[in-house]
C-alpha cells in the first residue's frame, strides 16, 4: 500500500505539469510511456511462446507520437489542408504502412515463411494498439485549449477508475445478482454505474474551472463524461482480455503495486482516441 502510495504522489503531480506545461518533455514523456507499455505488452506475447520483432515494434510506436509532433509547425497535411486542429494524423497511418512493409522485408531477407502473418500480425498489434491509439494525445495536447482538454480527460479517467472500484467493492451485486464481464468477474454492474455518475458529476466541476470562459452546451457536458466512463472501463476489460489471454496477473512490475505502464494507462488508450475525434466533430 505504501508503495502504491509513493507512486501516485510522484506520477500525479508529474503528470499534471507534463500536461499543462510540457512541449518538447510532453513528447519525451509519451514517447517514453508508449516504449514501455510496448515492451510489457511484447513480454506478455513472448511469455506464450509468441515471435514478436520488439525492437522494431518499439521504434516505430515510439516514431508515432514524434511524426506527429513534427507536423505541429506547419500543421497541414500534402495537400495543403489542415487536418485534426494543428497535428496532421496521417503520419501516424505512415508509420503503420512503413511498419508493415519493414517486417515484410525482414521476413523476406530472413527467407522465412513459417509463422510470418503471426510474427507481423502480433507485432504491428503492438504498435497499432499501444503506439497509434495512444499517440492520440498529441493532437488533443496542440489543439485550441488542447491542454485544459487533455487534463479534463485525465481527470475524468482518474475518477471513473477510482469510483468504479470504490462504488463496486462497497455495492457490488447487491442489486444486480451478477457481474458485469466474465472477463474480470471482480467487476460489477453497480461499480460501473458509480463510475458514469460521479464521471459526470465530476465533468460539471471541472468546467467550472477550466472552461468556464467557454461556451459548451449542456448536452455535451453530459456525453463527454458519459463516453469517457464507458469507453475507460472498455479499454480496462481490452487490457484484461489480454492479460487471460497470456497468463500474467500484470502487464509489468515498474510501478510496484501499481503493476506495469498499461495496468495504468489502459483506459486512456482507447479514452484519447475517442475523445480526439468528438471533440474535432462536435465541439
Amino acid at each position: 500500500m505504501l508503495n502504491r502510495i509513493l507512486v501516485a504522489l510522484i506520477l500525479v503531480p508529474l503528470t499534471v505539469y507534463i500536461y499543462l506545461y510540457g512541449d518538447k518533455t510532453f513528447i519525451a514523456f509519451i514517447v517514453l510511456l508508449i516504449g514501455i507499455g510496448m515492451y510489457e505488452i511484447y513480454q506478455m506475447m513472448e511469455s506464450k511462446g509468441i515471435i514478436v520483432n520488439k525492437i522494431t515494434g518499439i521504434i516505430l510506436g515510439g516514431a508515432i507520437p514524434l511524426a506527429l509532433y513534427s507536423s505541429i509547425s506547419s500543421g497541414k497535411n500534402l495537400l495543403g489542408k489542415f487536418i485534426g486542429n494543428n497535428v496532421d494524423m496521417s503520419r501516424g497511418t505512415m508509420i503503420l504502412i512503413l511498419g508493415i512493409f519493414i517486417l515484410m522485408f525482414i521476413r523476406i531477407y530472413q527467407n522465412k515463411v513459417e509463422g510470418s502473418s503471426s510474427y507481423i500480425g502480433y507485432t504491428m498489434l503492438g504498435v497499432l494498439y499501444v503506439g497509434f491509439l495512444f499517440s492520440h494525445i498529441v493532437p488533443i495536447k496542440y489543439m485550441l485549449n488542447g491542454s485544459k482538454w487533455l487534463m479534463t480527460i485525465q481527470i475524468l479517467v482518474w475518477i471513473s477508475d477510482t469510483f468504479a472500484y470504490l462504488v463496486g467493492v462497497k455495492f457490488g451485486r447487491k442489486i444486480f445478482s451478477r457481474g458485469l464481464c466474465e472477463i474480470s468477474p471482480k467487476k460489477s454492474i453497480e461499480g460501473s454505474l458509480g463510475s458514469i455518475i460521479f464521471t459526470v458529476i465530476t465533468m460539471l466541476l471541472v468546467k467550472g474551472f477550466l472552461f468556464k470562459d467557454l461556451n459548451i452546451s449542456g448536452i455535451h457536458l453530459l456525453i463527454v463524461p458519459v463516453l469517457v466512463a464507458i469507453t475507460g472501463q472498455i479499454g480496462d476489460l481490452a487490457e484484461s482480455v489480454f492479460k487471460r489471454e497470456f497468463g500474467v496477473k500484470d502487464s509489468g512490475k515498474i510501478l510496484g503495486g501499481h503493476g506495469g505502464i498499461l495496468d495504468r494507462y489502459d483506459s486512456l488508450i482507447w479514452v484519447f482516441p475517442l475523445m480526439y475525434y468528438y471533440i474535432n466533430f462536435f465541439l
